[in-house]
């Protein structure tokens, strides 16, 4: 595995991607990346599974260890203490089953008397073959391990790859007047993953939001495909290095900085406020989104639900609920027209909510966070309790960084995807992996 933190040779050049027919002298930055065709990375699909089903569409071997300090080719095998199994038949592929016990891993087929027990478990597919877990098909190997949680599942594959299994879910089917707005998803992506490499846990990313969602070779879209093909190695670089590319759904009008939304971090020059109005206009790029704008409402049974199930996590309320909800007043706004705070009164006291901690708290009935913080509301009180809250807003999502559906309407505007990453990550260039 290659990470940044390994210092492997390579180059990021400030050139135009394969085949794009720009300069050739062009400055480079060292660094510790390799094109994405070659570059590895680790994606967490499974974190804490008692157990799972493992099958592939042709052939694969089971070894003992981490694939990476080790390798099991054949014959070698038991040169280096490892345990080669095939995973089918005479070509008619079985599925195992694996399962935590204790400090290793037991697996063998589905049904069958016959285990074996091995510290940590690496599975390879045979030429042409795809492994399959808990019915998702994956590019890559998958590594097995042992936690006091479960199973940690990990999905090895190039960031190419990878790539094709995460574009299609961030951004969707898109019509060929969008397809700009594929490529930025693909590069925003791309950079994500390469800032993300890390060689401090067992993987670089997990599968889910927390950082990008990856469904396999199950999401695959030609689309997309052709999206990462023809932007190949393209980055966003900021001193010539690749930043941290966070993205949202849909901006409400202007995207916002890391400090009004992450309070408790700090600001980066390429993260700040972005308008998002089309010149000339009272619209903008991102208004045919389906949640452009909206409204949620909460009786005073409903609003004090939320406020007893999820205040406490996020501020100093008591855990066994606040009592009545008396007001909730805005504590100023941030340089986006965000709500900066709010603060909660209630039999109990009085309790501030700040910058993406109130989405997490004024959840819709079915757990949902509230879309964004790009709102107003208006509150009615009835014998000194809220008898109802109604938050208007505009926006989905924590709104740092590319605003998704606003790059889909510049794409629909005529902006290449150069142009429309570097208007939502200011002072940034468009650079490539060149090692």
């Amino acid at each position: 595995m290659v990470t940044a933190g390994l210092g492997i040779a390579a180059c990021v050049s400030l050139s135009t991607p394969r085949g794009g027919g720009g300069p050739t002298n062009v400055p480079s930055v060292p660094g510790a990346y390799v094109r994405g065709a070659v570059q590895q990375v680790r994606i967490a699909i499974a974190t804490a599974e008692p157990e799972g089903k493992l099958a592939a569409t042709g052939g694969w071997v089971v070894a003992q260890g981490d694939g990476i300090t080790s390798r099991c080719i054949g014959a070698s095998c038991a040169s280096v203490g490892l345990v080669p199994m095939l995973g089918n038949d005479n070509g008619i592929a079985r599925e195992w089953t694996f399962a935590r016990d204790g400090d290793r891993v037991r697996f063998g087929r589905t049904g069958a008397a016959s285990q074996t027990q091995l510290g940590s478990v690496f599975v390879s597919p045979s030429e042409g073959s795809i492994l399959t877990w808990d019915g998702k098909q994956y590019r890559g190997n998958i590594v097995i391990t042992p936690t006091d949680s479960g199973l940690l599942v990990v999905n090895r594959l190039s960031m190419d790859s990878y790539l094709r299994g995460v574009v299609p879910l961030e951004i969707g089917n898109r019509t060929p007047a969008e397809f700009a707005a594929v490529q930025a998803q693909a590069v925003a992506a791309r950079t994500y993953a390469y800032k993300h490499l890390t060689s401090t846990r067992a993987f670089d990313m997990y599968a889910t939001v927390q950082d990008q969602v990856y469904g396999g070779v199950d999401a695959e879209k030609p689309q997309s495909d052709s999206a990462i093909m023809t932007t190949a190695d393209v980055v966003v670089l900021y001193n010539g290095q690749p930043i941290t590319t966070p993205y949202h759904s849909t901006c409400g009008g202007s995207t916002a900085g890391v400090s009004e939304v992450w309070y408790d971090q700090p600001d980066q020059p390429y993260l700040r406020p972005v308008s998002d109005r089309i010149p000339g206009s009272d619209n903008y790029y991102c208004d045919s989104s389906p949640r452009f704008s909206w409204s949620q409402s909460y009786d005073a049974a409903g609003l004090r639900a939320v406020m007893d199930k999820y205040l406490a996590a996020y501020t100093k309320a008591p855990k066994n609920g606040v009592g009545k909800i008396t007001d909730i007043t805005e504590q100023g706004r941030t340089p986006s027209g965000r709500v900066a705070a709010l603060i909660v009164q209630t039999e109990t006291g009085s309790y501030t909510l700040r910058g993406n901690d109130i989405r997490f708290v004024l959840r819709d009935p079915k757990g949902a966070i509230l879309n964004s913080t790009y709102f107003t509301f208006i509150e009615s009180t009835n014998g000194g309790e809220i008898s109802n809250l109604t938050v208007n807003g505009r926006g989905y999502g924590h709104g740092i960084g590319m605003c998704q559906w606003g790059a889909i309407g510049r794409a629909r505007a005529g902006q290449n995807y150069r142009t429309i990453l570097e208007t939502y990550y200011p002072g940034t260039t468009i650079g490539r992996i060149a090692g």
